[in-house]
């Protein structure tokens, strides 16, 4: 009857410890996501600031206003820290429910004319990350 107890509190003890395993697997994954997505957010957001106010004003003009060199740089590091974390996104270091949270906001980005030109002078950059172009494709139509 003893060896029943033991072998039983020994499979309680073995199925205790995995479930507290999974657990911190899982909440340290989330936080690393999280992570992940706020150090992006934080860069996108440093990199919008150094772009003047005007850069984000649509005056309903087709042609975009000429832009510094500089501010080319900002755009095109934009457009690839968000290539960036949607590839994090896809190969599931950022879980997609994050990711939903601001896309919204990220479409609205590119979909300035800054963004849209400098996207088009990119075109063949991305043609290696298929499904990147093809979200790109997508939300170009959803703005047209």
């Amino acid at each position: 009857m003893l060896d029943h107890i033991i072998k039983f509190m020994t499979l309680g003890s073995v199925v205790v410890g995995v479930i507290t395993i999974y657990t911190a697997l899982h909440t340290n994954n989330r936080r690393l996501g999280a992570d992940i997505y706020l150090r992006y957010c934080d860069r996108v957001s440093d990199l919008r600031r150094a772009l003047p106010i005007t850069a984000f004003v649509e005056l309903g003009a087709a042609e975009p206003r000429q832009i510094t060199p500089e501010e080319r740089r900002t755009v095109h590091e934009i457009i690839y820290s968000i290539f960036e974390l949607y590839e994090l996104m896809l190969h599931g270091f950022l879980p997609p429910a994050i990711w939903r949270i601001r896309e919204p906001d990220i479409e609205r980005l590119l979909s300035l004319s800054i963004f849209r030109a400098e996207l088009a002078a990119l075109q063949g950059r991305f043609d290696t990350h298929p499904r990147f172009r093809s979200w790109l494709e997508q939300t170009s139509q959803k703005r047209t």
